[in-house]
């Protein structure tokens, strides 16, 4: 990742909008952010994190805080970040939660937070994520890194640049394992380890399976059934049992089928009686209504013999009630006919009276047509008034422009313009040549802090001398007694082992030690006989003392040394400022640095307001040219619009002219007059017309109405006096056919009730006779039956029959039972032959798994606790640790270098990932978290340029093209500080941006890029500075 540009606004000590554009870098590859202390140097690493992942990259900075106290309630706080991978391009841009001014009225409101990231295709930005969610996946997918993972190996955050080399084993695996993208092998710990428990979930799910199954078979509890073999020897007891049941059951079966026959004959005698009994009393039920039904028969008859008389009554009827209509509907249309003729009238009246108006209309016509003739002059007249105020009214407004006072005044403010820029160039000249001494103070400040470093540190050294003097005459002594504690032991041993020979001295005999045959004095036995693990004791406190006095002599060495380099430094310092500053001597150090600081202050000051003058010059210049413009387009606005208005003079006078020749030649000149009055003369003939119109409309329909009204009322007329005829000649039907049968109109009508209910009668009686039949054919079916069938000759008892039924039932269900017990037992013993068969070929395959899923996972048959992953993450880490080692031990003097310890490890932890470190001064490994602040810097750096490199070496590997350091160099000595520096100047020929932030003045002196921070009473700013 490459920073291209970066826009804050209102972001931190930023009040307004500042852009860095990475390019002004130019061919520089390193840079220093400098800056007093509190300006925002930080603020701008934080701003890079915060558009990546929403966070500042601090632990004590908080997203909530980040709003600038200087900003304006208007101004939002926004980060917009572009950086490039590799070719590809990308941009950030993200605002947080924040109280924005209301766009309409006071007050504020809660603005959320939101973010966008583009990517540059076809040479313009495009949108590609904006969700929370999308945003952190593609920020994690392009960058490489969670933000903890960014903090350590891309930007060393201020006190926060330990973290890498002091990270537990799983936080540098998780960290190790993105950056190298090793997902391929713990994809492959993951799948053994899968396919291990599935292969052994298999094994277990088989062995459930097969004591479910065995679990499943009726047994005797006293005979447990634990295996197949169990299982076969149980079928062949059963079968015997078997063969006893289906014999009692045949006959069970035999007994209840011969009561079964018995109590069906019984049943079938006492139903054919039981029918007889119950067929009798239904037909003695029908018989009983044979009255009621001869009654019904006759009256049934009579009403039939009606059907003639009825029919014609009700022809009768119908054409008496529609006469009686066609009556109402006749005198309707009498009514209709006199008052159609009524308003036939009155329209004629109407439009004879509108017809004795036509020849006044007809003289109003001629005089309309003779104002209409005038009308072109008329409206020529208006048009030319019209004209006339128009321009009156221009040359009024332009007479108004008119002014001399506007050009006076441009002329003075040119001219006072002029002046101000000719003492402004003065007054920047003269800064200008003041702020030529600044490089040279710069200089000499900075062999003064190099003097001073210098002397600190000799005098630092002097003392560390001093001490190790002190530790040395202790060890002396220390070594001295633990030389003879050791040599009193030897002896102690040594006499002690003479007297375990004693015994083995023969007097006249050669002595097994010396060879002598005389012995005059032998070994007695020691009041102290030590252990041989004393004696070891004592050696290893002597050892350890003596390595103890070497390291400490070392290290004085090595001090000593370093003490005359000091000298020799400290000698070609003051020779450097006896140079570069007149009088310096040793004595006047503090008076001459005050002076230079006092110096370079006042001319920093004066630099700022240079630069504001030169802005204020330049600022000025285009007033001044703004303004000349301006006086030339007065002058010639001022001449255009003197010949305008002389212009307008001369159209005024020729329209004036016209308009008094046209008014000579009318008879009037208010034209309001002439047009109301052609308007009401053409408004009259209008109404008159269209009365006319209307009336003579009317009265073609009310005559059209007239004629179809009387042409209606003669048709009915004609259809009432044929309708009467026809009514008379039923009448005289009806009335005939009641003669017939002997009955008069009134008995016809009392009975018209009883005719209209003939259909419901006529299914009445159809039902009794229906009743009847029925009765009649069911008494004889039942006595025929009842006639055929015997009566039983032996019976069985209710209790009997249940007893039999009852122990059948038993006996065939105890069959069934037993059969599908059987069958069970044979299908279980099928699935578990079939299990057994697939458990033996699967066990060989679980075995084989288990050793590859412990080999993979850090398991008991493989490296305890490390895995696959961890074993090829620890063969990378030892290379991350080779490359790190090369910049560590030359800006240690080689006495410091990293190493990855405890492999394999013995504890339920995580394990292969830790490093330790190495002091060659002591010969001895001690946790990285046991180093000086200073020690812990370079190591760090050290480690995180080692990761890069190895990262670039790797093809799937992220790339790192960019490294943050937010200081730690302040904890450095000169000499390291110089190593170190030595060490990131290297690093420039690889295309690596560094960027750092210190307070160290060497590093300003050594790194010609600087990106300026500057903090003033209304916020910060910022821009790259090339020296």
């Amino acid at each position: 990742m490459k920073p291209i540009s970066l826009t804050i606004e209102a972001f931190g000590p930023y009040r307004d909008s500042v852009t860095l554009d990475f390019n002004e870098l130019q061919n520089h590859s390193m840079f220093l952010i400098s800056g007093p202390t509190g300006a925002g140097k930080t603020s701008i690493l934080d701003a890079m994190v915060y558009a990546l992942y929403g966070e500042p990259s601090g632990e004590v900075r908080k997203t909530d805080a980040i709003r600038s106290d200087f900003a304006e309630p208007q101004h939002m706080t926004r980060v917009d970040f572009s950086f490039a991978i590799g070719e590809a391009q990308y941009r950030v841009e993200r605002l947080p939660k924040q109280l924005v001014a209301k766009k309409r009225g006071t007050g504020m409101r809660e603005q959320n937070a939101s973010a966008t990231v583009y990517e540059m295709k076809e040479g313009e930005w495009k949108v590609i994520a904006t969700s929370a969610a999308a945003i952190r996946d593609t920020i994690q997918r392009i960058i490489g890194f969670r933000k903890d993972q960014f903090l350590q190996v891309v930007l060393l955050p201020q006190g926060e640049f330990r973290k890498l080399l002091v990270a537990s084993t799983s936080e540098r695996e998780e960290l190790l394992h993105t950056l190298f993208r090793t997902e391929l092998y713990r994809r492959l710990q993951d799948a053994l380890k899968a396919a291990y428990d599935e292969a052994k979930s298999g094994i277990e799910e088989n062995v459930t399976k097969q004591t479910a199954l065995l679990q499943s078979i009726p047994h005797d509890e006293e005979i447990p059934i634990l295996t197949i073999e169990h299982v076969r020897e149980l079928l062949k007891h059963r079968e015997p049992h078997r063969d006893t049941l289906v014999i009692e059951r045949d006959k069970a079966v035999t007994v209840v089928e011969h009561y079964n026959t018995l109590r069906k004959e019984w049943a079938l005698y006492n139903q054919a009686k039981q029918s007889l009994v119950e067929a009798t009393a239904t037909l003695d039920l029908v018989k009983a209504r044979e009255e009621e039904r001869s009654s019904l028969q006759e009256k049934v008859r009579f009403l039939t013999s009606l059907t003639p008389s009825y029919e014609l009554y009700k022809q009768f009827s119908d054409k008496r009630g529609v006469l009686k209509t066609l009556g109402i509907t006749l005198s309707d249309a009498k009514q209709g006919v006199e008052s159609a003729s009524q308003h036939e009238s009155k329209c004629t009246e109407a439009h004879e009276a509108l017809a004795s108006q036509a020849e006044i209309m007809q003289a109003k016509r001629t005089t309309l047509a003779q104002l209409q003739q005038q009308s072109e002059k008329f409206d020529e007249l208006a048009l030319l008034n019209k004209e006339l105020n128009i321009l009156n009214s221009k040359f009024e407004t332009l007479n108004r422009e008119k002014s001399e006072a506007k050009l006076q005044a441009q002329h003075k403010l040119v001219a006072d313009l002029e002046v101000e820029l000719v003492e402004a160039r003065k007054q920047f000249q003269a800064n200008s040549k003041a702020l030529e001494s600044i490089p040279r103070i710069q200089e000499q400040l900075g062999h003064l802090q190099r003097y001073s470093e210098l002397l600190a540190e000799k005098h630092k050294i002097q003392n560390d001398i001093d001490t190790k003097e002190q530790l040395l005459a202790t060890l002396e002594q220390t070594v001295k007694n633990s030389k003879v504690q050791l040599e009193r032991l030897e002896h102690l041993m040594a006499e002690g082992r003479a007297f375990e020979l004693v015994h083995l001295v023969v007097d006249n005999a050669p002595c097994p030690v010396c060879g002598s045959v005389d012995h005059p004095q032998l070994a007695s036995k020691p009041e102290l006989y030590p252990t041989k693990e004393e004696i070891e004791s004592a050696r290893a406190i002597r050892d350890a003392a003596l390595q103890k006095q070497a390291s400490e002599i070392g290290q004085k060495e090595t001090l000593l040394i370093r003490l005359h380099e000091l000298d020799e430094q400290v000698n070609d310092q003051v020779s450097r400022l006896k140079l570069s500053i007149d009088n310096f001597s040793e004595d006047a150090f503090d008076s001459i640095q005050q002076g230079l600081a006092s110096q370079i202050e006042q001319l920093i000051a004066l630099r700022s307001d240079t630069e504001q003058l030169s802005k204020t010059i330049a600022a000025n210049e285009d007033v001044l040219s703004k303004a000349k413009d301006k006086l030339a387009k007065t002058e010639n606005a001022h001449n255009e619009l003197l010949k305008t208005l002389y212009n307008l003079e001369v159209q005024i006078s020729s329209v004036q002219a016209k308009i008094d020749a046209l008014s000579e030649s009318l008879p009037t000149t208010d034209v309001a007059a002439w047009h109301k009055e052609i308007e009401l003369l053409v408004s009259e003939l209008t109404d008159y017309d269209e009365q006319v119109k209307a009336c003579k409309a009317k009265l073609d329909v009310a005559r059209e109405e007239l004629n179809a009204k009387r042409g209606r009322l003669e048709t009915l007329s004609t259809q009432v006096q044929e309708e009467t005829k026809n009514l008379e000649g039923l009448y005289q039907d009806y009335a005939k056919s009641l003669q017939q049968i002997s009955l008069c109109e009134d008995d016809f009508i009392d009975v018209l009730d009883d005719y209209k209910n003939l259909d419901t009668l006529r299914n009445e009686l159809h039902a009794l006779d229906e009743k009847f039949n029925k009765a009649q054919a069911v008494y004889d079916a039942a006595l025929k039956h009842t006639q055929s069938i015997v009566e039983p000759s032996d019976t069985v008892a209710d209790d009997v029959y249940d007893v039999a039924v009852v122990q059948r039932d038993d006996l065939v269900g105890s069959l069934a039972a037993w059969d599908k017990e059987t069958k069970h037992i044979e299908t279980t013993l099928v699935s578990l032959e079939k299990l057994e068969t697939a458990m033996g070929e699967s066990r060989e395959e679980v075995e084989f798994l288990s050793r590859l899923n412990d080999l993979a996972n850090g398991g008991e048959q493989g490296f305890k606790n490390v895995t696959f992953e961890r074993y090829v993450l620890g063969a990378i880490l030892d290379e991350v640790v080779y490359a790190a080692n090369l910049r560590l031990q030359k800006m240690s003097r080689s006495r410091y270098s990293l190493e990855r310890s405890d492999y394999t490890g013995g504890g339920r932890g995580k394990q292969g990932l830790d490093l330790a470190v190495m002091d060659a001064f002591t010969g001895q490994s001690r946790p990285a978290n046991t180093l000086s602040g200073g020690e812990t810097f370079l190591a760090s750096m050290a480690l995180a340029l080692g990761l890069a490199d190895v990262i670039q070496s790797y093809a799937g590997g992220i790339r790192m093209d960019t490294m943050f350091i937010d200081e730690g160099f302040g904890t450095l000595d000169p000499d390291t500080l110089e190593l170190a520096m030595e060490t990131l100047v290297k690093l420039q020929s690889s295309g690596r941006l560094i960027g750092m932030i210190s307070h160290v003045p060497e590093l300003k002196t050594r790194i010609p890029a600087h990106l300026e921070v500057t903090r003033g009473d209304d916020g910060s700013s910022a821009k790259f500075v090339i020296n």
